[in-house]
């Protein structure tokens, strides 16, 4: 009996699956008599009896957050404003004013936004700016492969010339007679745009294409030159004579400029006067370490200024074996000495020397065959350049279809062994972008004043643009700036490279240009405009 009456006086466990469908059941009941009553749920509340569950604590009241920001406030309440989803609440934010509540209004008012974009009272101004010409000619150094001139008119020359025309214009340029020399030649547009397109240059073999040089091998129909010894040696004679007479005119000053075009390099020789430079000086680009180590075993000293990271008074290479040269030797001997003392043997000493020199090599090759490599010979290294170039075997190529033939040599005035050539010229009509185009197309050599030329007997009236093709590895020599002359000095400069170069077969003009010192002048073409409206030049 005892133990049936502590069996119903004992409480009963629950699972908590039973308690919580105890607890849903309780709730639909008091729903069930909320909606029969027709009152209201009233607000649930944390139970903290035995039967409380988690539930009913995530659904209590939340308190206000005391670490909540002024500026999320205000983006809640914007939020609360633009949730708003009836018609009414739209068309009131279409209709905004600006004197609207300062939370909303930067908003959601578009009177502001246009207000914004659009200030009253003020209006943007767009200026078109047009790009400003100048009065005189760029002068690039660079050889041109092939210049095409376009123009909305006819050109007042063309290629069908008559025997008087064809006869005066060499004439004419063999004997560097001016446009305006009174003289009873044919000075028709014709003769002095032949004129124009004739220049000298030595070797010449029909049969096979000098310029530009390249490395490329071509397939030839004809034995190659460099089977017969006796064809070698008499080019090589005849090359070295053409030298030597082109290099006594710069020299004399009977020749403002010449090109020498070999494999592997090109040499730009220039009259004292040129550019502003009170000497003869020669560029060689591009080069390679060899090249220049050649040039120091012939003590030919040279500066490379477009070299970065040093000055290029610093760049000064000399080739002779001077008293820093034997200092620089003791001190590695020293070194030598010093590295014994310390218990280093000869092999190591020699491996540490060994990988120093490649260090050295290694930088002093990163430049090879770059715009950097470029050198500048001056003064009277000059003419012991002239003899190296005269013996540099490397000058010539040994194999491929240019192998035993002299550099090309370039120039525009006469000299001994030289041919006169000229540049061939094609016309046709071209349409761009719907307009239609006069177009004269030159091929060949195109030499620094045969585009100052051709310039000089373009009618002022004609407009006409000029595209060019370079030779990429001459670009270099219109980088190199003449820096050092003062302002008396340049002005002294141009006087006297007027006053000695004035048998150079120039105009007068056009070398009172070339003899200026202004940085300006020289630089890089690609395209050349010249405008009549206003007669001015435009590049890029």
């Amino acid at each position: 009996m005892l133990e049936s009456s502590e069996e119903k006086m004992a409480p009963k466990w629950y699972h908590p699956t039973e308690v919580m469908k105890l607890h849903k059941l309780k709730q639909k009941k008091k729903a069930l008599q909320a909606r029969i009553s027709g009152g209201k749920l009233q607000n649930r509340t944390v139970n903290t009896t035995e039967h409380s569950s988690y539930k009913e604590v995530f659904l209590a009241k939340k308190r206000k957050n005391p670490f909540l920001k002024e500026s999320d406030c205000k983006k809640n309440r914007i939020d609360d404003v633009l949730s708003e989803s009836s018609d009414q609440t739209l068309f009131k934010l279409f209709n905004q004013n600006v004197s609207a509540s300062p939370t909303t209004a930067s908003f959601t008012s578009f009177n502001n936004i246009l207000s914004k974009l659009e200030p009253e009272g003020k209006t943007e101004i767009v200026e078109v700016v047009k790009a400003k010409g100048e009065s005189w000619l760029p002068i690039d150094w660079t050889l041109k492969r092939k210049v095409r001139l376009l123009s909305t008119k006819p050109f007042p020359w063309n290629q069908k010339l008559k025997v008087s025309e064809e006869a005066s214009g060499i004439t004419a340029f063999t004997r560097c007679l001016s446009n305006s020399s009174e003289t009873t030649l044919d000075t028709s547009p014709n003769a002095k745009f032949y004129q124009c397109c004739l220049y000298w240059q030595q070797p010449c073999l029909p049969w096979l294409n000098l310029f530009p040089r390249t490395n490329m091998r071509t397939s030839l129909t004809g034995p190659s030159v460099a089977l017969n010894c006796t064809v070698k040696e008499s080019l090589h004679s005849t090359w070295t004579d053409s030298l030597r007479s082109v290099y006594q005119l710069i020299r004399t000053r009977q020749c403002p400029y010449f090109y020498i075009c070999a494999n592997n390099f090109t040499a730009l020789f220039r009259a004292a006067g040129i550019c502003g430079f009170s000497d003869i000086h020669v560029l060689i680009t591009p080069t390679t370490r060899g090249f220049r180590q050649m040039l120091k075993q012939d003590d030919i000293e040279f500066t490379m200024p477009l070299k970065k990271g040093r000055v290029s008074d610093l760049d000064t290479t000399v080739g002779k074996l001077d008293l820093g040269d034997c200092n620089e030797m003791a001190e590695e001997a020293t070194d030598d000495h010093w590295l014994k003392n310390m218990g280093i043997g000869a092999e190591d000493i020699k491996q540490i020397n060994y990988t120093q020199e490649k260090i050295t090599h290694r930088a002093e090759c990163e430049i090879d065959s770059s715009e950097q490599s470029l050198i500048l010979v001056e003064g009277a290294e000059v003419h012991a350049l002239y003899n190296f170039l005269l013996n540099c075997k490397s000058a010539t190529a040994l194999t491929g279809p240019l192998a035993g033939i002299p550099p090309t040599l370039l120039a525009p005035v006469a000299f001994h062994g030289a041919s006169l050539n000229s540049l061939k010229v094609r016309d046709n009509k071209v349409n761009l972008e719907g307009v239609d185009y006069y177009s004269l197309e030159l091929s060949g050599p195109i030499l620094p004043t045969t585009t100052h030329n051709l310039f000089a007997i373009n009618p002022p009236e004609h407009s006409i643009t000029m595209t060019f093709s370079d030779v990429a590895n001459t670009e270099p020599f219109s980088k190199v700036l003449n820096k050092r002359n003062s302002d008396i000095e340049s002005k002294g400069s141009i006087v006297f490279g007027k006053e000695n170069l004035s048998d150079s077969g120039m105009l007068p003009k056009i070398l009172k240009h070339f003899c200026a010192a202004d940085d300006r002048y020289v630089t890089n073409v690609e395209c050349l405009k010249y405008t009549s409206d206003n007669k001015t030049y435009t590049w890029s």
